[in-house]
């Protein structure tokens, strides 16, 4: 957990029990320093080599499946290039069919047929490196996820800033800061409920993934957090939440 993050819990929690008319904790409720849903997954998406955007093929709020076509580059240079090592390929497969019936005869030399045989083998890399060079100017989503942010629109060159960033909300996380007392009362698998009004009047089971192993000195208080089923993205991430204990 960041300093930063966990410093907004903390402050976020003070503020709400310093607030007039706060409620009492309930039945069960863990006393938490900070508690908010986040997405199980951020990440923010580059293109691997510099370039013109030709095609950004998503808008914000967009679902996306891993696999999904995020942006494309411009590519005439690189298509050329692999249109190219492909006649070269072409020709020297053509080359060691026509000087077949040389092979079996032994009417060619060691080194003629070695020259041959190279000749085709590096047309071959030459290919698939263009092909990969290629490759290189579409990129594709890494995850399922939502996305958050578009950056930057076609026509645009970009290098290593951030294109598009994305963010899983099926599962959620929700992480939480205890204090020092609970160490040791919290388990790894452990079930717990979780509400976040207005999203989950109802309280959902979230299941314990990680137990922070230290106690911060400072705040005297340590991290958990869990993870939560969420089809169909229904509850958005940033919430405040509330976790109890199943007894």
């Amino acid at each position: 957990m960041t300093t930063s993050f966990r410093g907004a819990l903390i402050i976020a929690m003070v503020v709400m029990c310093l607030a007039p008319g706060a409620k009492a904790a309930g039945k069960n409720e863990l006393p938490a320093l900070g508690c908010m849903l986040q997405p199980s997954k951020q990440v923010e998406i580059s293109s691997p080599v510099p370039g013109v955007l030709e095609l950004v093929s998503v808008r914000r709020g967009d679902i996306v499946q891993a696999g999904n076509i995020l942006f494309q580059l411009k590519a005439g240079v690189e298509k050329a290039g692999v249109e190219l090592a492909r006649v070269k390929n072409d020709f020297a497969r053509r080359k060691v069919e026509r000087n077949q019936d040389l092979y079996e005869d032994d009417l060619l030399s060691i080194h003629e047929r070695d020259e041959i045989e190279t000749e085709l083998l590096l047309s071959k890399m030459e290919l698939m490196l263009q092909e990969e060079q290629l490759a290189l100017r579409t990129v594709a989503s890494p995850i399922d996820g939502v996305v958050v942010e578009r950056l930057h629109d076609e026509g645009e060159y970009v290098n290593v800033d951030p294109v598009i960033s994305l963010a899983t909300l099926d599962p959620l996380h929700v992480d939480m800061l205890l204090a020092a007392e609970y160490f040791g009362k919290i388990r790894v698998g452990q079930k717990l409920l979780i509400s976040a009004e207005p999203a989950v009047k109802k309280a959902r089971k979230a299941s314990v993934t990680t137990v922070d192993p230290l106690i911060d000195p400072a705040s005297g208080t340590f991290r958990v957090q869990l993870e939560m089923s969420n089809p169909g993205n229904r509850i958005p991430a940033g919430l405040r939440c509330v976790a109890r204990t199943t007894r």
